[in-house]
């Protein structure tokens, strides 16, 4: 008894439990290591997560969340559904191969994702489909040739994307990316892998270069090249404009053929309307002409 308040060992305990810096009320998924907000699981060996892992009390408060340097080659869809709202996520140096669709579905408010160093070769669109407030986003070191430009239009906050160290096939279908990247993000240093002519130049000088209009429907040509996947049409130096003409030996997609067919026909509307037109000022003239002179020519006659 101390002034009228007596405190029992398990109360004394309690108190200390949340008066000691670092400590959390969350329940801690084990391996793991939890902290007010921080919820560590790196470096632990693991090579799968339990779909109810995270699925604890207090899990939607949680703000960050690592599980990097682990062997996790997968993640079920649901993994992180739970987590409402966490806002940096590093999943960076693990085994990743493929990513769930819906699997950062539930993640509305993550700003900082980090997948750095994973074998992911690509991502299926509508990935980043709710993520409005990611703002960065590492893909570096991966397996990445090319990236769908429909994967990366609904980050509209992004700011900052790392690519580099990825085997870029510098082509008509990582055109729309590159656009997009030097329009609306930071610069970053990424390289082209492929095809020859463009290996270890900046991936910029894919704005340089004219693909066939539209994009989405480019058509890439097999090289002739054993060493590179594809072949770009260029002139001799890189510097100069470049076209990069779909392969004879390839249909074009209906869409594409009925756009050429459409052009020509136009042209010859034009054509036609011009000359309608300058047949019709012809014939005003005539008639003004007409009515002008004819007055002078009845006077002469009556004289």
């Amino acid at each position: 008894m101390f002034y009228g308040f007596q405190l029992t060992v398990p109360g004394f305990l309690a108190v200390l439990i949340v008066t000691v810096p670092g400590a959390t009320s969350w329940d801690c998924p084990s391996p793991c290591r939890c902290y007010s907000e921080f919820v560590d699981c790196s470096h632990k060996n693991l090579t799968h997560l339990q779909e109810n892992m995270f699925s604890r009390t207090g899990a939607e408060r949680l703000p960050e969340l690592s599980l990097e340097y682990n062997q996790l080659t997968s993640l079920p869809a649901n993994i992180f559904d739970s987590l409402l709202g966490l806002k940096t996520l590093n999943l960076n140096h693990n085994q990743l191969q493929v990513l769930e669709v819906s699997l950062f579905s539930k993640l509305k408010h993550l700003k900082f994702l980090d997948l750095k160093g994973n074998r992911l070769s690509t991502l299926p669109v509508g990935l980043f489909a709710l993520q409005n407030e990611l703002i960065s986003l590492d893909l570096s070191d991966n397996l990445f040739a090319t990236l769908d430009i429909k994967v990366m239009t609904p980050l509209l906050k992004l700011n900052t994307m790392d690519i580099s160290g990825n085997p870029l096939d510098c082509d008509c279908r990582l055109q729309p990316v590159v656009i997009w990247s030097s329009r609306k993000l930071e610069m970053t240093d990424t390289k082209c892998r492929s095809p020859p002519q463009y290996k270890d130049l900046s991936w910029y000088e894919l704005t340089k270069v004219e693909c066939p209009s539209p994009l989405s429907t480019v058509i890439t040509t097999p090289s002739t090249d054993t060493t590179t996947g594809f072949e770009i049409h260029q002139s001799t130096s890189v510097t100069n404009k470049n076209t990069v003409p779909p392969s004879a030996n390839h249909k074009q997609p209906s869409n594409v053929r009925r756009d050429f067919d459409i052009y020509p026909i136009s042209i010859a509307l034009i054509v036609v309307l011009i000359i309608l037109s300058l047949v019709l000022i012809c014939a005003m003239l005539f008639i003004y002409c007409y009515k002008r002179l004819k007055p002078c020519c009845g006077s002469t006659t009556t004289t």
